[in-house]
Formats: structure tokens, C-alpha cells, sequence
């Protein structure tokens, strides 16, 4: 018999989180403590088959005044073959747990790789293909459980000697879990938002993020400085079989351009993953284009120079439960036109 309950044991938790992979931090236990610390409201659902833990889904309540939605970030986390035998009885219960929490829709986007076959046994459920992606699709990975020499070898040219020059250069990068090093980031990271354009999250989302997962070992800021100036910087984080490039900063002028931090920050955290014994270093997402006018053109370079594979993760599905769902989808389908204002706006109306 299948039935969906709250699980309470943490190692359980995350046994069966990293059996899925690539893995997901999003679906990581102490993802959901992180995601309490924000005053989110949080469920740490478990699927089990005869009394038998067989999946997990960590599932949160984003409520803003334009919307409010269930999400299933980057899982459920239940095994592909599983899928069609146990997806059934968990939609059930999340759709009566959406109606009494009163969101239009909730949404999930297991890390499964995309394909005809599981786009059609996604529909047979009755889930409906959302308009836009929420987590990455196309990830970049790299497989880490070769050797440096080989990893090295795999890489472009000129990302190969950018991280020797580096060196060269005089450049150090250093690692940390300690929330006095966090500052380190948040300075440069301000610099880089504002510098790209990009929106960010409120500052104490990144903040508490490193604060809570440094406690158990998942998490590291890595930069890179010379003469005790900071250059690059980035927050990895370190569960089940993947590394995650989550966040990353650095300076940028013709000067600094020339000592190649950012490189540098990325081997040495490459360097960590295989130290861990981890299978793949995930750099997030990419263009699918080589268009270098893409606006992600600059930082898809970065990544493929790195070596590596796409894989491509199944567009996140929706199970609408308001008649409002439609505009709500309308309005997902022109984000790419009018993203930025769009973005500004749920920011807006978050508060």
C-alpha cells in the first residue's frame, strides 16, 4: 500500500534523496531547513510503499499577491522507474493539501532526463507542461571521478591556461565555512548584479543560506585574491553525488580581466568536489545557443570551457487548481519578453 506522510528522520531523508541522480540539493533536507529560515511554509513529504521509504518530496508553500503556488523544487526525488507507480498517490495528496493551503497550481520539476516518452506519461497524469522553466533545464555537467590531468585535458584551451596563468599571476583561492567569510561575497556579488543586470533574491536569502548549510558540511564559499584583494568568488554546495555552482561574483575590468579569478575559483572547487568523492560538478544552467548575442552567451562559454556534458531535465508540470491558472500560465509564457519587469514586479509583490 502506498501512503504519503511526513517523514522525521533526517538520514532517511537524505539517504533517498541521493538516490536519485544527479542529485539535487533543492530536495536535501536541510534545503527545507533553509527554506523554514525564510518563513516559508515547508513539508518534508515521504512516499512509502508498504511502511517503505521509497521517495521524498520537500515541498513548500510561495505565496506572493499576483500568485500563490505549491513547488516540488527539482523533484519529487523518486526513482524514473518509479515514477508511474507512485506519482499517482502523491498528485492525490498534493492536490487535497494545495486545495486547503488555497494556491492556484502546484508545480514540480524532478531532475528526470527529458524525453518524448516522459513528456506522454507526464500528460496521461493529467499534469500540465508549464510555459516556463523555474529550476535550470539544460545543466552543464562535468564527470569529476576522473583524474586532475585527464579533467584538465577535457578542458578548451584557453580555459586550461587561464587557470595556469592564474597562478602564475600570483592569484590564491581560498576556502571557507565561516559566516565571517561570507561578507567576502556579498560585496562582489552586489558589484556583479548590478554590473549584468540580473535580479537577485533579497540579501538574506543567500546569507542564511550559507549560514545553514555550513553547519552540516554542505556548502563552501571559494575566492580567489591577490595581494589581498578580492577578485572572484562563488557558493558551491556538496550533497549526494553532485557539487552545485550556485552563486557566483567577481570584478571585472581590464586589468583584473588579465589575472583570470573567476577560472581559478572554479578548479579549486572542481578540485573539492573530487576530494569528496562526488561523480559530477553541476555549473547550472546554459544557453543552448552558440549565438554569442544570447544574454547568457558570456557565462555558457565560461562553463563548456570547463569540458563536460549537457543533460537536459524535463520542463517543470503543473497541476492547476484555480480558475486563475490560465492567465497565470499567459503571463508565464511572455516572461522572455518582458522577464526583467516581470521579475521586479513578483519582487514587488512579494513584500
Amino acid at each position: 500500500m502506498v501512503e504519503i506522510r511526513e517523514v522525521t528522520n533526517q538520514q532517511e531523508w537524505d539517504n533517498v534523496a541521493k538516490s536519485v541522480t544527479p542529485t539535487s540539493v533543492l530536495q536535501s533536507w536541510h534545503w527545507g531547513d533553509f527554506q523554514e529560515s525564510l518563513g516559508r511554509k515547508v513539508w518534508k513529504l515521504g512516499i512509502y510503499d508498504n511502511d517503505i521509504l521509497t521517495g521524498v518530496a520537500l515541498t513548500q508553500k510561495i505565496p506572493t499577491r499576483l500568485r500563490t503556488h505549491l513547488y516540488v523544487s527539482n523533484g519529487p526525488a523518486i526513482l524514473r522507474q518509479d515514477m508511474l507507480k507512485y506519482f499517482p498517490s502523491f498528485i492525490d495528496y498534493l492536490k487535497k493539501l494545495g486545495t486547503e493551503e488555497n494556491v492556484e497550481f502546484i508545480r514540480m520539476d524532478p531532475v528526470y532526463e527529458d524525453s518524448q516518452e516522459l513528456y506522454n506519461e507526464l500528460k496521461s497524469l493529467k499534469l500540465v507542461r508549464a510555459k516556463t522553466f523555474t529550476q535550470s533545464e539544460n545543466k552543464w555537467l562535468l564527470d569529476v571521478t576522473q583524474d586532475e590531468e585527464s579533467i584538465l585535458a577535457n578542458m578548451e584551451k584557453s580555459t586550461r591556461y587561464e587557470i595556469r596563468r592564474s597562478a602564475k599571476e600570483g592569484v590564491v583561492v581560498y576556502s571557507s565555512t565561516d559566516l565571517k567569510d561570507y561578507d567576502k561575497f556579498e560585496k562582489l556579488f552586489l558589484e556583479t548584479a548590478k554590473r549584468q543586470n540580473f535580479i537577485t533574491h533579497p540579501l538574506e536569502y543567500y546569507k542564511k543560506q550559507f549560514e545553514i548549510l555550513t553547519k552540516y558540511d554542505m556548502y563552501k564559499i571559494f575566492w580567489a585574491e591577490k595581494d589581498g584583494h578580492i577578485l572572484a568568488a562563488a557558493l558551491i554546495s556538496f550533497f549526494g553525488d553532485s557539487a552545485s555552482y550556485l552563486h557566483a561574483a567577481s570584478e571585472s575590468n581590464r586589468e583584473v580581466n588579465k589575472l583570470f579569478a573567476p577560472p581559478a575559483v572554479v578548479w579549486a572547487a572542481i578540485r573539492e568536489a573530487k576530494l569528496r568523492g562526488m561523480k559530477y560538478f553541476d555549473f547550472w544552467g546554459i544557453a543552448l545557443t552558440d549565438d554569442p548575442k544570447h544574454p547568457w552567451a558570456g557565462f555558457t562559454r565560461f562553463k563548456k570551457g570547463f569540458g563536460g556534458f549537457l543533460y537536459r531535465i524535463v520542463r517543470a508540470h503543473d497541476i492547476p487548481l484555480s480558475p486563475k491558472y490560465p492567465l497565470i500560465a499567459l503571463l508565464d509564457a511572455t516572461r522572455d519578453h518582458w522577464g526583467l519587469a516581470y521579475s521586479k514586479l513578483l519582487k514587488v509583490l512579494k513584500k
